[in-house]
């Protein structure tokens, strides 16, 4: 048989996941002609359609998603090799992939990221921020070794590991009145951790009528429109340290302690690089 190209299953599996050969073009450094091209010795080789184009968005046909798979986890295993020489060696060395949100990823990991570097030299720190969508489905596929999230019932089919703790507060900008309060609270989402408990506490309280002002859709977005005065938010505190939203405080107003856990997650099957243990361990040591 012939050789398959790692070079073509790789520009292949960028367009697949991405559904766009631009975009992997992008990601490659290549042109869309290389990504196209690459595509079709595959087809030649495997003599088979792989994917089609549809309104200019691209699909997977049945033979494409047997490649795909298949090319997935012979990378997965070329990458386990790499770990496994780094592993015979002191040195802590390699490429090191996950994901995290956005609001953790800029308050909690980028604070310790120059440390991070500085103590662990040789390892290449790949990593990308969105949603719990995004973070699902990179975690799924394998595309990265962890995840950093600020824990819920939504990664449940996933193993975790305790990284610290924190507290949800109500904050407001300072030398605003006390009595904005009552305009309303913002929140990440009316289904976000604690909201309807909270929500709960305030209607059970005598003559106090604070109700959820606005879903942001982000905790950044939130503690943003705390600091510019605009209304009271309930947010985590790993926000507001490091001197990241410097004009806010908590808010004078009562309420139970709603307690949060950062996590690292992954799947029950991956066992964690050398690296990726390194690094998580940086941020349990403090």
């Amino acid at each position: 048989y012939s050789l398959v190209k790692l070079q073509h299953l790789k520009f292949f599996c960028d367009a697949v996941t991405y559904t766009s050969v631009s975009e992997a073009a992008k990601m490659n450094y290549v042109t869309q002609s290389a990504i196209s091209q690459a595509i079709g010795k595959l087809e030649k080789l495997f003599n088979a359609s792989l994917v089609y184009h549809n309104r200019q968005k691209l699909y997977i046909t049945l033979e494409g998603e047997i490649v795909y798979e298949n090319a997935k986890a012979i990378f997965k295993s070329i990458q386990k090799t790499f770990d496994s020489v780094h592993e015979t060696k002191e040195e802590i060395s390699g490429t090191l992939r996950f994901v995290t949100t956005k609001s953790l990823g800029m308050s909690f990991i980028a604070p310790m990221y120059k440390r991070i570097k500085e103590e662990l030299p040789s390892v290449e720190l790949k990593f990308m921020m969105g949603g719990k969508n995004l973070i699902r489905t990179k975690l799924k596929r394998g595309e990265v070794e962890f995840a950093i999230v600020v824990y819920d019932d939504n990664f449940s089919e996933f193993k975790k590991l305790p990284i610290t703790t924190g507290r949800f507060s109500l904050y407001q900008a300072k030398n605003s009145p006390q009595n904005l309060i009552h305009q309303g609270i913002f929140v990440y989402n009316l289904g976000g951790p604690y909201v309807k408990e909270l929500q709960k506490y305030f209607d059970d309280l005598d003559g106090e009528l604070i109700q959820v002002k606005g879903e942001t859709e982000g905790w950044e977005l939130a503690a943003r429109f705390v600091e510019l005065g605009i209304g009271v938010g309930f947010i985590p505190d790993y926000l507001v340290k490091n001197n990241r939203y410097s004009n806010i405080e908590i808010h004078s107003q009562q309420i139970p302690e709603y307690e949060y856990e950062i996590c690292a997650i992954q799947n029950h099957t991956t066992v964690l690089s050398k690296a990726a243990k390194a690094f998580i361990d940086k941020f349990t040591m403090d």
